[in-house]
């Protein structure tokens, strides 16, 4: 993790706190690039347009 660490120190971060079960937990998200952003906004699309036909979400209203 140390190793991680200092490979990403000058990448961007973005901390959030979360409370489960009365238990407060930092997360510490750290932006290295490594992803397409198309590809992950395809993916989004694509998964809630099949959870939309399965009828495992609300459809949204495009009206």
């Amino acid at each position: 993790m140390q190793e991680m660490d200092e490979l990403y120190k000058d990448c961007p971060t973005h901390t959030n706190t979360y409370e489960v079960d009365g238990v407060k937990h930092k997360v510490v998200s750290h932006f290295v690039g490594d992803r397409d952003i198309n590809d992950v906004m395809l993916g989004y699309a694509f998964n809630k347009v099949v959870n939309e036909m399965m009828h495992r979400v609300p459809c949204s209203d495009t009206e």
